[in-house]
């Protein structure tokens, strides 16, 4: 039952920066890590003991944007990993056995960014956040009956339906309930709480703050020093608990040498990872226009590349021949996001040359006139360009 404790205390590492942060707030700075509009990543971690490399149940990132905008992507304790070694593991195995330090490097290695900072909170700190809060104000949508005596501590959980305001204890208990669901169903717990507790230290006044640094900071182990912490607290500072988002890395349930694990989904969570952590949108071929040019001759060449695209989702808006059959190459000519100019290319089946309508000029001249306004893309089938049977 250790392990149902942790994601209690993951849950409010981003408080604590928020509280210390106001704290200082009237200190001098000297060096600082975290500046003002640039992006900012930091792992949140609970652990269940005092030591560095202790049990934990799921780690957060806290993503700030260069906007100020704030997300919060949760990492189940269970999820794969690949070490530097080449040997799998897991992240709280990760945490377990070589510390934050360690779990920190392995979150920015599998989700591709950038991730060098961390907040870890052992158990007696979690609850003497909420207590030092004044407690936290949460919906519990069922109630929440649960009791153990061979847990470790023993388990007497009663929390009822309704609002109501959460001291640390049954915060801890909240987010140690075991129930069908498992993992996830906490996680969903850890985020609700995340949010509530963010919503209620905004409230807070300095002499409180300042009581529950003093609690709290004992508890703490972090790579930012405490000037990093304020400087974080200032970027957070201000900000809608309503308008953060949250997410989960989505996962696949496997089993690897008889051990349960979860895998990361690599193509959902790349998107994930690109919208919420990178602030992009990646491109998918759904809504990129393309016009498509028979520029070599071949007998219904451009119709059957349209029905291609089509296939994988491409918008046609024109198919037509070109003013010449005498192309030699098959061009690619972007008029908006040169992006979508590779994503088409790399769903052709032959090679393409992408080019502007500058550098395709004259012929860009002479297409025009049959492009439709909404185009994105033209494609003009060159010699040997051939998509079977797509």
């Amino acid at each position: 039952m250790r392990r149902q404790i942790g994601i209690a205390i993951g849950a409010v590492a981003v408080v604590v920066a928020i509280i210390i942060g106001s704290y200082l707030l009237t200190q001098r700075h000297s060096e600082r890590l975290i500046s003002q509009g640039e992006l900012t990543n930091v792992l949140l971690i609970g652990r269940n003991s005092t030591a560095e490399a202790g049990l934990v149940d799921s780690m957060t990132i806290l993503s700030i944007g260069p906007q100020n905008d704030v997300c919060l992507l949760a990492l189940p304790y269970a999820l794969s990993v690949k070490l530097d070694d080449g040997t799998l593991s897991t992240l709280g195995e990760t945490h377990t056995h070589a510390g934050a330090t360690a779990a920190h490097e392995a979150v920015s290695s599998l989700l591709g960014v950038d991730v060098p900072f961390f907040i870890s909170i052992d158990s007696e700190g979690m609850r003497l956040l909420f207590d030092e809060l004044g407690g936290v104000a949460v919906t519990v949508e069922e109630a929440t009956r649960y009791d153990d005596e061979s847990a470790e501590p023993s388990l007497h959980i009663d929390i009822r339906p309704g609002t109501q305001v959460f001291d640390g204890q049954t915060a801890v208990d909240y987010l140690r309930f075991p129930n069908a669901t498992g993992e996830f169903d906490r996680l969903a717990r850890c985020q609700q709480l995340q949010l509530a507790t963010l919503e209620k230290a905004s409230q807070q006044s300095l002499p409180s703050i300042q009581q529950t640094v003093k609690a709290v900071h004992p508890h703490l182990q972090t790579n930012l020093s405490l000037t990093d912490l304020y400087d974080l607290a200032g970027l957070l500072h201000g900000s809608d608990a309503g308008d953060l988002r949250t997410a989960t890395v989505p996962v696949t349930p496997v089993t690897v040498d008889e051990t349960p694990r979860l895998e990361p989904a690599v193509v959902e969570m790349e998107h994930l990872v690109a919208r919420l952590i990178k602030r992009i949108e990646l491109l998918t071929p759904e809504g990129i226009r393309v016009s498509v040019f028979n520029g070599n001759g071949a007998r219904l060449i451009a119709r059957s590349t349209a029905d291609y695209l089509r296939k994988r989702d491409f918008e046609i808006t024109e198919i037509a021949n070109a003013e010449s059959f005498a192309y030699e190459l098959t061009y690619i000519v972007f008029l908006r996001e040169e992006a979508k100019a590779y994503m088409l290319l790399e769903a052709l089946p032959s090679n393409a040359v992408v080019v502007s309508p500058e550098q395709f000029e004259p012929h860009y001249s002479a297409l025009a006139p049959m492009v439709p306004a909404e185009t994105d893309l033209l494609l003009i089938v060159g010699a040997g360009f051939e998509v079977g049977n797509g």
